[in-house]
């Protein structure tokens, strides 16, 4: 399929969709023969071609870059030199220093010597800056290398700690302002500058990145449902299924909600084909919206499909899995590594003997598996309500599933709806759990013995400040581990 179309001067989003669903009425889901399967009709690839006029308009990236032209279109030396320094300082995350402005207007000068264009020259000093260690690595500085003991970062460092957690991206204008003025630490602007840069769109990285690492949310793309046993999966359910933990865990960092919700919420974010598969009426249409949920079947990120699927195996549910997601994710107590030589379950003896539970119970007859999956396995249980794709079930090949179960100490459930019950009690864990990851991802490296008090002060914060997002950030930057390093020299 051709177009083609006219466009003004600027940047376009461009995209491609099928207006209708494509149903194949001959093909009937075997688990609901009333419904026909749609056809795994998708984009391959778009192809833009163009502009097809001759005399393009300047695009708005080279507008960034060529700040200064002069009457006649001529450039100058000092024209290089008002546009190379404001680039270093921005690829560098602080002012220039000495020397590196005219390291850079050499190379420029060099071309020029050979008979290359001003924009060819600025070219060359810009292949320069781009593989400078100074833009691929954020480098923090010593006072005194050799000296142990811990130090605040400078402020134009403090900014790019802040702008790579919550943006995953270098300083903006404001933020390195403020930090080469000397007053980013200001306790009032520190927290206005957090505060705009969480309410900014480029805090969307919290989702993509932070999200996706803890809770496994990536994963999803490489799940592989048997087609065989679960027809209704197709890429458009995998889709939906990461579109509404991303939206969910959104809302909680845009309306700064409280972060227990992730552990029980009577409302998530669906649209027609997640509702479905949810079993939720009188929601059409592509677009998600918020939908309340008031069966009991559902609530929080722990029931939600995306993190069901990647907690499972192609061909079947895993308790284990979803036992210690549960223990890693939310409680942050995981067991120790399984012992060498442990025999894998055997997937037809399950489907002739009874549930897999049931298999999973004679797995942990032997003495060497019990201690771990007692944990893990009596967590996963309150789960088999759900399917290897997140669907809601009553029975497992035939057999009434027995969602019973219990948490470390004997908390027993019947059920998702007492587990997040459960869980909820267990709010002191979970906001100890979340500070973790948060720092670990803030810092960007793993947390030592020295952190476990920032880590015990910014859950307790985080408590006394309703468990608000806004308050797990806030508190992550005021701490010591974020404001503070010390060199590598000379430790003992």
């Amino acid at each position: 399929f051709e177009v083609r179309i006219p466009v003004s001067a600027g940047e376009h989003t461009l995209y491609g969709a099928f207006p209708e669903d494509y149903v194949n009425s001959e093909r009937r889901d075997p688990k609901n023969p009333a419904t026909p399967l749609e056809r795994a009709i998708f984009v391959d690839y778009f192809e833009v071609r163009g502009p097809y006029n001759h005399n393009p308009a300047e695009s708005s990236s080279y507008r960034r870059i060529f700040r200064c032209n002069h009457p006649g279109g001529s450039h100058t030396d000092l024209c290089a030199r008002q546009i190379l320094t404001p680039l270093i300082r921005r690829a560098y995350r602080r002012p220039p220093a000495q020397g590196e402005v005219d390291r850079l207007l050499a190379l420029y000068g060099s071309a020029r010597q050979q008979g290359e264009s001003f924009e060819q020259g600025i070219q060359l000093a810009l292949k320069a800056l781009l593989v400078s260690p100074h833009f691929l690595f954020r480098v923090e500085k010593d006072p005194n290398p050799k000296d142990a003991s811990a130090h605040p970062v400078s402020e134009t460092e403090l900014a790019s700690r802040l702008s790579y957690f919550l943006w995953s991206s270098m300083p903006d204008d404001e933020l390195l302002s403020l930090a080469e003025q000397g007053r980013l630490r200001q306790p009032d602007v520190f927290e206005g500058q957090v505060r705009r840069m969480l309410r900014d769109r480029r805090s969307r990285a919290l989702v993509d990145n932070f999200a996706g690492q803890w809770l496994h949310l990536r994963n999803l793309k490489k799940a592989t449902p048997d087609p065989g046993r679960f027809p209704s999966f197709n890429e458009a359910l995998r889709a939906a299924m990461a579109r509404e933990t991303e939206l969910f865990f959104e809302h909680v960092l845009r309306e700064d909600r409280s972060v227990l919700e992730f552990l029980d919420a009577r409302y998530s974010f669906l649209n027609a084909r997640l509702a479905a598969h949810y079993g939720v009426e009188g929601v059409r249409g592509r677009e998600f919206r918020r939908v309340a949920l008031d069966n009991g079947q559902r609530g929080g990120i722990v029931t939600q499909a995306s993190i069901l699927t990647v907690s499972s195996y192609p061909t079947r549910t895993s308790p284990v899995l979803r036992g210690l997601w549960v223990l890693e994710n939310i409680l942050g107590n995981p067991p120790p590594p399984p012992p060498p030589g442990v025999p894998q379950l055997n997937e037809n003896a399950a489907s002739r003997t009874g549930t897999l539970r049931q298999q999973l119970e004679q797995h942990r007859a032997n003495p060497g598996c019990a201690v771990c999956h007692t944990r893990m396995d009596a967590i996963g249980f309150g789960l088999e309500n759900y399917d290897a794709v997140g669907a809601w079930r009553t029975h497992d090949g035939g057999f009434p599933v027995d969602a019973s179960g219990s948490l470390p100490g004997g908390k027993f459930f019947q059920g998702p709806a007492e587990l997040r019950a459960i869980l909820m009690k267990e709010r002191d864990a979970f906001c100890r759990t979340l500070v973790q990851r948060t720092l670990t991802y803030a810092l960007g490296r793993g947390l030592e013995r020295y952190d476990k008090g920032a880590v015990e002060h910014i859950s307790s914060r985080l408590a006394a400040g309703g468990f608000r997002f806004s308050t797990l950030i806030l508190e992550i930057v005021r701490s010591d581990p974020f404001q503070m390093r010390r060199a590598e020299g000379d430790r003992k």
